[in-house]
């Protein structure tokens, strides 16, 4: 969605598009996503930028009224501005909106932290991502184009002769070109003769194709044929159908991978207790053995051992008389080790019979798993998810899969579930202690900034994503309400990974030093 060339005509359009309108406000309505609405005397569009390093991406869309809660402005200096000229970097993946000569806004589309900065006499002011860590600093620098081609070295392989031909080769259709042209079978030269017959095609006769893979393709048909998804006559359509499509698959994803983790996991561990308990039975025989050794030694009560004595030999008259030595205990008389033996032959019954209940109740569990399994397994799309979730939450909560939001007393902190993920929420100091301690480094902590209140976490069962924005504002509410800024309309709370929270050395409990935060203006919300 962000390649050089695709950028090239989206370039030109938003200049069709954007070109003289009003910046009026902008908002982050979700994580790593920003909005601009840009507005004439004719109507408002909202101008779309995604920081989402694997679905990075800039187009417009139509107008939809803005979040009003839980949202922040940016960018307020240009509010009113005019936007006199958009201009694509001449060798790199920079977008500038200018504001006549005053003011800037650099869309940097590329790398692990796509950004926004607003620029003024060519110091960043503001920025998207990360203000305070930006702010003061230079304005970006594009690339600068290579003055001179070198020749390639023969030998290189497809994919680092495609790279070296032309360094703005898109490069998630290189596999697609290497696998159709069989270039591990080519010359360097063949190669290179094809990167740029590629390139000229891109450049001058492109046609727009959302491939079945979700990913933008500007070479026609004709020269890869992989297979479309749809095909737009626009560039900018192509990358806000190519984002919104693998948006909704991240976002499925990550509701996903709340989930069949430990459906799985649950399911692998009740077929190995099923296992340990279909293998019970052999204790029938152990029972069995044990009986026969209470009448063996019953029948010579009589006799005494001598002290220290730790086997007695007698006639097995279970097996034609042969012999047989059984252990006893020494300080035991011969009738109370016939005693043991009957009491350890009514317990290895009892247990075969407790073992066969037990499996009765462990089969129709596994089944209720894998019944959950194959239906989580078929779905394909968010609402999907959410209208399964709400389905089922009653019966992931009683089979172990989540926590019930009602817990024993001893627990140190409350557990409760906000879209399949399982949140902490400290009691008190000591509590919060634990919590922190006891949280993985990848769940996500938080508290309400400035003010004393419980720490919350987000398990992540070890993932090192974030969870999606709605699960954060939601716990988020949570720990502004546990908090003494309860009584406020909106509290900033800090979030950051738990590995990012250290406590200080002989710091009073519940003190913790943290790392990287980011925050979220909510609005407090009970524990329902």
């Amino acid at each position: 969605m962000n390649n050089y060339y695709a950028l090239i005509y989206l370039t030109e359009e938003l200049k069709t598009n954007c070109l003289d309108r009003a910046f009026e406000f902008s908002i982050s309505p979700h994580k790593n996503v920003w909005e601009g609405y840009l507005a004439n005397d004719t109507d408002t569009i909202r101008l779309v930028f995604s920081a989402n390093p694997g679905e990075t991406a800039l187009f417009t869309d139509r107008y939809k009224a803005a979040k009003k809660s839980n949202t922040i402005r940016f960018f307020e200096r240009i509010e009113a501005h005019i936007i006199t000229d958009i201009v694509l970097a001449e060798s790199d993946r920079f977008i500038t909106l200018y504001f006549g000569t005053e003011y800037s806004l650099i869309f940097q589309l590329f790398g692990n932290r796509p950004n926004i900065f607003l620029v003024k006499n060519n110091l960043i002011i503001d920025a998207f991502k990360q203000p305070d860590v930006h702010t003061g600093k230079p304005a970006p620098e594009p690339r600068k184009p290579s003055s001179k081609k070198k020749p390639l070295k023969q030998g290189l392989s497809p994919k680092n002769a495609i790279i070296k031909t032309n360094p703005k080769f898109p490069r998630h259709l290189i596999p697609l070109l290497i696998e159709e042209y069989e270039l591990e079978k080519k010359s360097t030269g063949e190669i290179a003769s094809l990167t740029e017959k590629c390139t000229t095609v891109m450049t001058e006769k492109p046609q727009f194709r959302v491939l079945s893979t979700g990913n933008l393709c500007l070479l026609p048909f004709d020269i890869l044929s992989a297979e479309n998804k749809k095909v737009f006559a626009k560039i900018n359509d192509a990358v806000r159908f190519a984002y919104y499509n693998t948006s909704r698959e991240r976002r499925l994803t990550e509701r996903l991978q709340s989930i069949k983790p430990r459906l799985e996991s649950a399911i692998k561990k009740t077929e190995r207790t099923i296992q340990q308990l279909e293998n019970a039975d052999i204790a029938l025989e152990r029972a069995e053995m044990y009986e026969q050794y209470g009448h063996l030694l019953m029948a010579k009560a009589h006799i005494k051992p001598d002290n220290g004595t730790e086997f007695l030999e007698v006639e097995n008259f279970y097996d034609a008389n042969k012999p047989v030595r059984i252990p006893i205990k020494p300080e035991l008389t011969v009738a109370e080790n016939a005693q043991n033996y009957y009491d350890k032959s009514s317990g290895a019954v009892r247990s075969v019979e407790e073992s066969r209940r037990r499996l009765t109740e462990t089969e129709k569990r596994l089944n209720e798993l894998r019944t959950l399994n194959t239906s989580i397994n078929n779905i394909e799309q968010v609402y999907q998810f959410d209208d399964w979730f709400k389905e089922n939450e009653t019966e992931l909560q009683r089979l172990g899969i989540l926590s019930q939001n009602v817990q024993k007393e001893t627990s140190p902190y409350r557990k409760l579930t906000i879209d399949g993920f399982e949140v902490w929420v400290g009691k008190n100091a000591k509590s919060n202690d634990r919590l922190t301690t006891d949280a993985h480094k990848e769940d996500v902590w938080m508290h309400a900034r400035g003010v004393s209140g419980s720490h919350v976490v987000i398990r992540m069962n070890n993932r090192q994503e974030m969870p999606q924005k709605s699960v954060i504002l939601q716990a988020a509410a949570i720990a502004a309400w546990n908090s003494k800024a309860r009584g406020a309309g909106l509290v900033p709370v800090i979030f950051t990974k738990r590995k990012y929270v250290t406590k200080p050395k002989g710091a009073p409990a519940g003190t913790v030093r943290v790392q990287r935060e980011q925050v979220e203006m909510v609005k407090p919300q009970k524990i329902a």
